[in-house]
């Protein structure tokens, strides 16, 4: 499994891992998850995640995930199975989730960080 953190500011972090290869995972043949945590005094709270987790009949395709303490649970499909197209709407649903708590640059340099899971 290859794991690792990516900072955004001084407030969020990108934290991700990517697990073994799995036949059971369609197109990127293994699972990813990729969170979006806010850094607190003590510990991180978890804002939103990306996840491929679902092996389930026509349910393989990534998915995102919010916070449950949040409004509602979120709990929708990503439209693409492209890697950049996949970052540009995981870009968007971070920036739109954040607000004002980061910059629009801070979030894309992070975001371009992170590796293909196909790799």
């Amino acid at each position: 499994m290859k794991t690792g953190n990516i900072p955004i500011n001084k407030d969020y972090e990108l934290e991700y891992r990517y697990f073994d290869k799995d036949g059971a995972y369609k197109y990127f043949n293994r699972k990813f998850e990729i969170y979006v945590l806010k850094k607190t005094t003590t510990r991180k709270e978890y804002v939103l995640h990306m996840d491929n987790c679902d092996v389930g009949t026509m349910k393989w395709a990534p998915h995102i995930h919010k916070a449950p303490q949040i409004d509602k649970k979120l709990y929708f499909p990503v439209s693409t199975l492209n890697w950049n197209d996949m970052k540009n709407n995981f870009f968007e649903c971070i920036v739109g989730e954040l607000g004002d708590n980061c910059k629009k640059d801070e979030v894309r340099k992070a975001i371009a960080q992170l590796s293909s899971p196909k790799v």
